[in-house]
């Protein structure tokens, strides 16, 4: 069944249920009415006919203490199937009724925000959420989430800093991780700018809120790096390994060069070798094929073959491709060149990262994922036209 066909079933038995309960406190023909309304504004809602399934709601049912759920649920309905403007009828109309007590005035403040996030009017939504979250009352704590998810939106990562952590909520795990990435996005302004100890300090602040976080432990390499200091940079790049496998591809390159500046390329071959038996991808395959490379082609090309047996994938491939046309003969080459030239298209019309959250993909590494706005979800892609 659709979502949006289910919440519209269930503000029905709301509505349904709340209309039985007034048989007895009103005349019959004025029960009539009301419930000829209800049953006309149902068909309009399952007809896709909004407009009018909404006027005739807002008119049967009055506002009061009794009817606030099946208001907000109908509100919630909207905004849902995108109609904000309806859920923002709704909501503003429950908010001028003097009926209600402060708890259900500050729910329908807070459905209220939600709608104008929905419609991009942040600031609005920023009026709202900041008087919520100053009055004590049950709403308090998701009015706060709310808030830092505004400022979040609006990139502003100082506020966001500012509310999450004065409000000590971030014991929630997602919550703590947006912390930590905010701390990162000002970490990485620092770091552009050259102001190293306000970077380190926004690094450690980040690993208070997590210390799992990935992100945290790459910046500190990159800020060590800057330092020429390369045995702190190794030993920050190598817990950001332990921390997650998945992004292993996205520290050979400074790894590499950090083993190389400290004369330890036997510890760099070690930790490929143990990597790939670990967690093999087609950036460590092919790493290694390179270390193989510099004492025999041959021995790179036979250990690429082996593996893209096991492992196939495009990149592999076009790296052996690329071995075989330095002993091809020039007819050969040509057809090497041929070929390669279609799986270079085919692999570059493929995205190298989707997110674990929605689904979006493209081939560039984002912490935060630019369509759900999950942070730490996008991943490189594993497989045949991936690692």
């Amino acid at each position: 069944m659709d979502a949006s066909l289910l919440i519209v079933l269930i503000a029905a038995l709301g509505i349904g249920w709340w209309l039985g309960q007034r048989e007895n406190q009103q005349k019959q023909n004025s029960q009539l009415g009301l419930q000829a309304d209800y049953y006309r504004g149902l068909n309009y809602l399952l007809n896709q006919q909004t407009d009018e399934a909404l006027e005739l709601f807002i008119r049967a049912l009055e506002v009061n203490p009794q009817t606030v759920d099946t208001h907000l649920a109908l509100g919630s309905l909207f905004r849902r199937r995108g109609e904000v403007d309806k859920a923002i009828q709704i909501h503003q109309n429950l908010l001028s009724s003097k009926d209600l007590d402060q708890e259900q005035l500050m729910l329908a403040e807070l459905e209220l925000a939600h709608d104008f996030i929905k419609a991009g009017l942040l600031d609005r939504a920023e009026e709202l959420l900041l008087d919520v979250a100053q009055q004590p009352n049950r709403q308090k704590a998701k009015a706060t989430e709310l808030l830092v998810d505004v400022y979040q939106r609006e990139q502003d990562w100082h506020k966001a800093l500012e509310v999450g952590s004065a409000a000590n909520v971030s014991a929630t795990v997602d919550l703590a991780q947006r912390l930590s990435h905010f701390c990162c996005e000002l970490a990485e302004e620092t770091l552009q700018s050259n102001q190293e100890q306000e970077c380190l300090a926004y690094l450690k602040r980040a690993k208070r809120h997590n210390a799992d976080n990935p992100r945290v432990s790459f910046l500190r390499a990159k800020l060590s790096m800057q330092q020429d200091n390369y045995i702190d940079a190794k030993r920050h790049l190598l817990i950001m390994a332990q921390q997650d496998l998945q992004l292993v591809s996205e520290i050979i390159q400074p790894l590499h060069l950090c083993f190389t500046k400290l004369a330890d390329i036997n510890g760099w071959r070690d930790w490929l070798s143990q990597t790939m038996s670990q967690h093999p991808s087609t950036s460590l395959l092919l790493a290694q094929a390179q270390e193989i490379g510099q004492q025999n082609d041959s021995a790179a090309a036979a250990y690429v073959t082996e593996n893209l047996r096991q492992r196939p994938s495009l990149r592999g491939f076009n790296y052996l491709i690329d071995l075989h046309m330095q002993w091809a003969s020039a007819n050969a080459k040509d057809s090497l060149q041929v070929l390669k030239g279609l799986t270079v298209a085919l692999q570059s019309s493929k995205p190298q990262y989707r997110c674990r959250q929605c689904g979006f993909a493209g081939n560039s590494m984002h912490w935060q994922c630019p369509s759900c706005h999950q942070w730490g979800s996008t991943k490189p892609i594993y497989g045949l036209e991936g690692e």
